[in-house]
């Protein structure tokens, strides 16, 4: 199985994290889809589940963008359930959201990096 790891780590899970901030009833999903990226969680979840031989790795990509515009450009309008719940926000709320996106991306006008980390674990049964 493979699991992402923290939002700051997901393609679009820093933004669904930021969003969350401002929308309480986002919050658990969000924290529900990274609540199997520790690794001794995952780890002891498939063990009691009755696998053995139980194997976990951490892989990494980065995806490297032209600008911020070039990765938040199609979340913004409205690419994806990340780009729907930000058109679901009020005009001051998404362009907060997307300050404290830009921010969390160090962007300065160039391009962007933007890391991914999953962990793909394994087991016999």
């Amino acid at each position: 199985m493979s699991v992402l790891t923290v939002p700051e780590r997901s393609y679009n899970g820093r933004i669904n994290a930021i969003i969350a901030k401002h929308v309480s009833s986002l919050a658990e999903a969000t924290e529900r889809t990274f609540s199997l990226g520790n690794e001794s969680r995952l780890r002891s979840l498939l063990t009691e589940a009755g696998f053995v031989d139980v194997q976990v790795l951490a892989k990494r990509h980065s995806f490297k963008l032209p600008s911020f515009d070039a990765y938040y450009g199609p979340f913004e309008r409205g690419g994806g359930s990340t780009g729907q719940a930000l058109l679901s926000l009020s005009k001051d709320v998404r362009s907060a959201v997307r300050e404290a996106v830009r921010s969390s991306l160090e962007d300065n006008g160039g391009p962007v990096e933007i890391e991914v980390e999953f962990r793909i674990a394994s087991g016999r049964r």
